[in-house]
């Protein structure tokens, strides 16, 4: 059981997407941690939200909260134990840009390794 880092380094207010350090397909194995960080001037002021996108595969188990209390901007995510090998998720980050730029959708996908 690994922790899966996932920086996100840029950000584009034109389209709502981000740029992540995985290129926004991260490969985990059942129990694996996800750990959402954001990067040092990526334009991101905050993640507001880590969900599931309708009708897609639940990989979490317990779905990803902030971590920690008060000021934390990172998120963290646990892929369920007993999730068969292959499923795949997509996902939604909301974030916020900084400096009021306004608020965001970006949808990375998430598989569990064959």
């Amino acid at each position: 059981m690994a922790n899966r880092p996932i920086t996100i380094v840029g950000s584009n207010t034109s389209t709502g997407a981000l740029t992540l350090s995985d290129q926004g397909k991260t490969n985990v194995d059942p129990g694996d941690t996800v750990t959402w960080l954001i990067g040092q001037n990526s334009g991101v002021q905050s993640v507001t939200s880590v969900t599931d996108y309708p009708n897609s595969t639940d990989v979490f188990n317990p779905d990803p909260a902030k971590m920690g209390s008060g000021n934390s901007a990172n998120w963290q995510g646990t892929v369920n134990p007993n999730i068969a090998k292959g499923s795949e998720e997509t996902y939604y980050i909301q974030w916020t840009a900084d400096n009021g730029g306004g608020s965001f959708t970006y949808d990375p996908k998430i598989q569990v390794n064959p």
